[in-house]
């Protein structure tokens, strides 16, 4: 007979790409600086591990990794509404 295991191990690992609104170049280096530190946050309080964030002035790029828990594409749902929200407080 074979055991069973008691735990499965999985880990996910995420590039999430955003642009701007009509790809227009208004993330200067102190926007960007910003908008990394936010969405770290965003990241640590949706319970993923954030790994790196980047991009240039028209994009962003965020590298999570992912407990088994949560699905993608409501993790990168949450990570939208939390950026618009910035975006409108701006």
């Amino acid at each position: 007979m074979i055991a069973t295991m008691p735990q499965s191990l999985s880990k996910v690992i995420l590039h999430i790409i955003f642009s701007t609104k009509n790809r227009e170049p208004w993330l200067d280096s102190g926007v960007r600086l910003r908008m990394h530190a936010y969405l770290a946050t965003v990241c640590r309080d949706l319970g993923v591990d954030f790994v790196q964030a980047g991009g240039v002035s028209d994009h962003v790029h965020i590298v999570t990794t992912l407990p088994r828990a949560p699905f993608p594409s409501s993790t990168s749902r949450a990570d939208k509404e939390n950026v618009f929200e910035m975006d409108q407080r701006a």
